[in-house]
């Protein structure tokens, strides 16, 4: 495999220079790690190490900037902090012999901290995001507003979601992420922030409740409380229809639209944790086909090793018949003669590679007292892709199915207008073994290579540093 030799010259050079810098991204013990970037973007792990840390490796000379992010309001006042150096926001560092040095201080990275906690900036623009509310209305737009959750770097603004916001019924119609073809080497961490309707000391979502009131209305019994007042009752074909048990899963969590697990840092996966990210989703669903498609969306980004483009949104409201046989829409904020935040009967994705032009739509039925599965709103091509290989037509789970995003959008018009090439799916010899394998060895370097798509992946090994590289 003598084509390995023009990749590895270039690395092969480097080990001449100098000794390269290493961040341990599985050793940070800074309490507020700041962003790390080159370029005013963020560095993402490529990869994990033998002992399975996953570390980022800089040439010697080569820079590092640490940045400290704040919201509107608190920006002035995050700074990143190491003794002996001033406080700015920035601090721009340099590889040299093994080491980062700010000026002639050694910095180590992984005890970086910011000040206090970070924020992104939310900006928000009133435009026509969707031809219908999330109450399904056609007319009477102007409460539409689009939302960008996303972190200023200098000059330039970095989206992380894009969000179409109701601000009528305080739905949310979709949101828009990409899953980097790297995620699984994200981070995990189990401590996760509450949901909140805005930044610290801000107030320009929701402004009829607060975070804690919003946390409220998701609780058990308000949710039980409040279909008790719109059905006169809380039984559906014998069951509760809002369960308060410990152990009950019909009840409504706030099903994550964006998922912190679609995000590499922590502070990107905190990010996602905003009222408008999130809307009434039975925890059945959330935990069962919900959780299996984006899991799977995730594992097809790191398959293809490419970027996927993802839409997530809402459609419809969810009914249930009341005392009388009437069917009641169902919103989890019932007061003073005003509804908000509808209950959707649907979920929908559309996972999108840009690079082969290929996508599909996803929809889940959120309704886990269903008794027959639902009419389907487009020709079902689950069975077309091989990488859609959970039972998603389970109705406790929620029932799902998969359509072209053309066929979708004639029922779900909010949906995004994407005309692709076809289904996207995973090329024959992706994960395969056996065929096109091989290793070889190079100077100081032995290389263990495997077919991905149409590119090999290959692991080596130079000098006791181990690289990995795509698309030789």
């Amino acid at each position: 495999m003598w084509f390995l030799m023009g990749f590895l010259l270039p690395f092969l050079g480097q080990t001449l220079a100098g000794k390269g810098c290493v961040v341990d991204l599985d050793s940070i013990t800074g309490k507020y790690p700041p962003l790390l970037l080159q370029n005013k973007q963020f560095v993402y792990p490529t990869s994990e190490d033998a002992d399975e840390h996953r570390r980022l490796k800089f040439d010697s000379g080569e820079k590092l900037e640490l940045f400290c992010h704040g919201s509107t309001r608190y920006q002035i006042s995050t700074y990143v902090k190491i003794s002996g150096l001033p406080e700015e926001k920035n601090l721009q560092l340099t590889c040299s012999d093994g080491d980062f040095y700010s000026g002639e201080t050694k910095v180590t990275v992984e005890s970086a901290t910011c000040n206090r906690r970070q924020e992104p900036r939310l900006v928000k623009s009133q435009e026509p995001c969707s031809p219908v509310g999330a109450d399904g209305r056609t007319s009477e737009l102007s409460d539409l507003y689009t939302v960008q959750i996303g972190w200023v770097i200098h000059d330039t603004f970095i989206e992380q979601v894009r969000l179409c916001i109701d601000e009528k019924v305080y739905g949310t119609l979709w949101t828009n992420h990409t899953v980097s073809a790297f995620i699984e080497h994200r981070d995990i961490d189990a401590g996760r922030p509450g949901f909140r309707i805005d930044n610290t000391y801000l107030k320009r979502f929701y402004t009829w409740g607060t975070s804690t009131k919003l946390t409220s209305y998701y609780s058990k019994n308000s949710q039980e409380e409040t279909v008790e007042n719109l059905l006169g009752h809380n039984t559906i074909n014998g069951q509760e229809v809002i369960e308060t048990s410990s152990s009950g899963t019909n009840y409504f969590a706030k099903g994550h639209l964006s998922p912190d697990a679609a995000f590499m840092y922590d502070v990107q996966q905190d990010a996602t944790y905003y009222f408008m990210n999130a809307a009434p989703q039975f925890q059945s669903f959330n935990n069962g086909n919900w959780k299996a498609l984006e899991g799977s969306t995730r594992d097809l980004a790191a398959k293809l090793a490419r970027d996927i483009s993802v839409y997530t949104g809402t459609f419809g409201t969810l009914t249930y018949a009341d005392s009388n046989n009437n069917e009641v829409d169902i919103y989890l904020y019932n007061e003073d003669g005003k509804q908000y935040v509808p209950a959707p009967l649907y979920y929908w994705k559309v996972v999108h590679d840009p690079i082969s032009d290929t996508s599909a739509a996803f929809i889940g039925l959120n309704d886990p007292h269903a008794t027959v599965a639902p009419v389907e709103l487009c020709p079902n091509r689950c069975a077309e892709m091989s990488w859609v290989d959970w039972t998603y037509t389970k109705l406790d789970s929620g029932y799902m199915y998969c359509c072209s995003v053309e066929e979708a959008r004639k029922a779900i018009p909010s949906m995004p207008e994407i005309k692709t090439a076809g289904l996207i799916d995973l090329p024959t010899n992706v994960g395969g073994s056996g065929s096109g394998s091989g290793s070889c060895s190079t100077g100081p370097c032995t290389c263990s290579c495997n077919p991905a798509g149409d590119s090999y992946s290959c692991t080596c090994a130079c000098d006791g540093q181990i690289v990995a590289m795509t698309s030789v």
